[in-house]
């Protein structure tokens, strides 16, 4: 639920009046002719009393343009005398002499302020008023808001049409949804499906890391457009439930994310603000009952089935809590918070509050007491302050998601987010202050100092204060002296006697290989070589002494050949060529595979020879180079800070990861896309480095190589150039969004 106007506007306090001093209608009117003038109100209003609280409120229902107006007791006994005839003088003296006030609770400003307001809403008209001028006005307002709308790049909104009708034909068969039946049932689910998650919480973790993996993203995508439809229908229904109508839905697009939205500005007209909370929740409501059905599921099966419910629980749960509840944005959460307090306009009156405040301290403008009720004065206030806090971090977070996501159109496209966010509401709140005929001048002196302020705080921050000189990069222990042990024959693997990370002595057998070529040949020269020294002797004693030489010679042929099929034979026997430890994964995999005499077998590493490899980016690799030889610390969980020395880096970059654990498809830190086709530099590897990066060799001594096992992760500490405190801060920004958003994006292809 997302619109424009599913909030009531209040006319309740005197600044909410929506003429300004300089206003073309303010400006040809003054206080006089404002009491003098007599107002007609449209026939097609609507009033509906109700109670706020304590207080006595009136909402105004403009039905023609789907509008709610909120105003207080007071307001609504003037308008409620407003018939053509009389004048505001007139009507301000009949209220103020009326048996039934006893002290004046009608003001001449207040009167005015009113006034004002019926006019500029459109809810009333006079002939002292050029009504086609205000009209023009209004048009050019609504049609430059619209524009807006549309050349936002970052968020605009789109109305596709009015589901009405639709949603009057789907609601008698789904109204039981906000029952109260099935609300116990959806009790009893939720905490079932509560259960069931904290027993599988593990599962949870592990089947997160995979589920932008394979053509999952597909999924994700057609989940999210289907819980949205759900999402916004929920809210159309429960709205009709109540007696409401919903004119308009449409799309959000945020960062070009689609987002549903429906138009459920009716339901101002409910008294029971109970009915409106029902309908602001409706559509988390129904998601989080989607989710509670997935995550069973996803408990329950195996393989595509449980991959979807998977998609579908942290769709329609994360999502749903992280945006549709959160009361700072003006969806669900915000509507439902806005009626718990009981305080319209929640967000307006906030805004206001804080820009009033804001006003105040940088122009020296006076400050306007009654922005809200006293009552309400505290909660406006926090929240003023909380929500524009969060929609600058929103606003800069997209604005700059949107330069790392779209390189140079990206530019273009934060340049314009920040004229359309920042810099329009800047000048239209600046330009009525600057004019001449301002009813609000500014104060020159503290205009000047809060200038020099800003200034000076951001000359600090972009040159005088400098970052921390420091950054980090993922870093892994490994050996320093690895081996690698090759066959010294032909065979296949017959046994292995070790295992991944063992421990082994020089000499000791390792794994045996079988070929029974090699056997038979040996066997076949013993024979010949026992048949030769028969034939031998059979020469000898014959006196036959040149085939006897002959066969003499032959027999060192085949002794000959025997030694090098024997050696062979001991080549089938792959031992340690020296103490340390073996390296190979799915060493039990590869029994009975063939393997050529040189082929690479397993990998064997001395004791206590370990150095830390650092995979460093492009972009610091003049900042590693300036520390070679220095100290650099190192960061491992579990253990102290330590620092070694810098050896050497790497002088050429790679996309082969220095370790898998360092990937994002094993929970490590570097983002990775599937191999392209056609490169041969990645091995046997699935998986590549998304960029291209250095390794950086850190040199352990004796005693830390014994303190860290390898393949342990951590992070590597180095200094850098000197860098203002406000570019580190942006950078750091865009490296953190850069990385979240590729590993999103383009991982998403796996």
């Amino acid at each position: 639920m997302n619109s424009p106007n599913t909030d009531p506007e209040t006319p309740e306090i005197p600044t909410v009046s929506t003429t300004s001093g300089n206003s073309p209608l303010a400006a040809t009117h003054n206080t006089d002719s404002w009491l003098d003038s007599k107002l007609t109100l449209r026939s097609e209003l609507k009033f509906d009393s109700r109670w706020e609280g304590e207080n006595p409120v009136v909402v105004i229902e403009d039905p023609v343009r789907s509008k709610y107006f909120q105003i207080g007791e007071r307001e609504y006994r003037f308008i409620a005398l407003i018939d053509g005839q009389r004048t505001a003088r007139e009507i301000i003296d009949l209220l103020n002499t009326s048996e039934e006030s006893q002290n004046p609770t009608l003001t001449a400003q207040l009167a005015i302020e009113v006034s004002q307001w019926l006019v500029q809403t459109n809810l009333t008209f006079g002939k002292e008023f050029d009504n086609s001028q205000r009209l023009n006005l209004q048009a050019g307002k609504i049609k430059r808001q619209k524009i807006m709308a549309w050349i936002n790049p970052i968020s605009c909104k789109f109305r596709i049409f009015n589901p009405n009708q639709l949603l009057s034909k789907v609601q008698p068969y789904f109204q039981w949804v906000f029952s109260v039946w099935f609300f116990l049932i959806w009790c009893g689910l939720g905490t079932y499906a509560s259960v069931q998650l904290y027993q599988h919480w593990d599962q949870l973790s592990v089947a997160s890391t995979g589920i932008l993996s394979g053509f999952s993203w597909i999924w994700l995508l057609v989940i999210w457009v289907a819980l949205k439809l759900v999402h916004e229908t929920a809210h159309g229904i429960a709205c009709r439930k109540y007696g409401g109508e919903v004119p308009e839905a449409g799309v959000l697009l945020i960062l070009f994310t689609p987002m549903a939205y429906v138009n459920v500005t009716s339901m101002w007209r409910f008294t029971n603000r109970w009915h409106r909370m029902a309908v602001s929740s409706a559509g988390m409501y129904v998601e989080l009952f989607i989710s509670f059905v997935a995550v069973i599921t996803w408990t329950k099966t195996d393989g595509v089935t449980g991959d979807i419910a998977f998609n579908i629980f942290i769709m329609s749960s994360l999502t749903t809590i992280l945006f549709n509840a959160n009361p700072l944005m003006r969806f669900d959460g915000y509507f439902l918070l806005s009626d718990l307090l009981n305080i319209p306009n929640l967000y307006s009156k906030g805004a206001k509050w804080f820009g009033d405040r804001t006003l105040s301290l940088l122009f020296g403008l006076p400050k306007t007491e009654n922005l809200c009720k006293p009552s309400e004065r505290k909660s406006v206030a926090i929240y003023g302050c909380l929500a524009f806090f969060w929609k600058i971090s929103i606003s800069l977070s997209l604005i700059i998601g949107a330069g790392v996501l779209l390189d140079g159109v990206g530019l273009f496209l934060s340049i314009l987010g920040v004229a359309l966010w920042f810099g329009l509401p800047i000048y239209r709140t600046l330009k009525p202050l600057v004019s001449l005929n301002s009813q609000r001048p500014i104060n020159l002196l503290r205009t000047a100092l809060s200038l020099c302020i800003l200034v000076g705080l951001g000359t600090l921050l972009f040159t005088t204060l400098k970052a921390p000189a420091i950054k980090s990069a993922p870093a892994i222990i490994q050996f320093s002296k690895e081996t690698l042990v090759r066959s010294d024959a032909d065979g296949f693997i017959q046994a292995i006697l070790v295992n991944d990370g063992d421990q082994v002595r020089q000499g000791q057998e390792l794994l045996s290989l079988k070929n029974p070529q090699i056997t038979n040949e040996a066997n076949e020269l013993t024979r010949l070589i026992e048949e030769s020294e028969v034939q031998y002797r059979i020469y000898r004693k014959q006196d036959q002494r040149s085939l006897a030489l002959a066969e003499q010679t032959k027999q060192k042929e085949l002794k000959a050949q025997l030694k090098e099929k024997k050696t062979a034979a001991n080549g089938l026997k792959i031992r340690a060529p020296f103490d340390g430890f073996v390296f190979q994964r799915d060493l039990a995999s590869q029994i009975g595979s063939f393997v050529n005499r040189g082929d690479e077998i397993l990998t064997i590493a001395p004791f206590n020879t370990k150095e830390v490899v650092v995979s460093i980016d492009q972009r610091d690799l003049d900042s590693i180079h300036n520390n070679i030889g220095n100290p650099i610390k190192i960061i491992m969980p579990g253990l102290p800070l330590f620092q070694s020395p810098l050896s050497r880096v790497n002088p050429r970059a790679s996309t082969i990861s220095t370790h898998p654990s360092l990937c994002a498809h094993a929970n490590g830190p570097l983002p990775v896309k599937p191999i392209a086709s056609g490169n041969n530099d990645v091995g046997d590897q699935e998986f590549e480095l998304l960029t291209p990066r250095f390794n950086a060799f850190i040199e352990l001594g004796a005693d830390q190589s014994c303190q860290l096992h390898s393949g342990q992760r951590g992070r590597a500490i180095f200094p850098t150039g000197e860098q203002s405190l406000g570019s580190y801060f942006y950078i750091a920004a865009s490296e953190w969004l850069e990385c979240k958003i590729k590993f999103a994006t383009q991982n998403a292809a796996f």
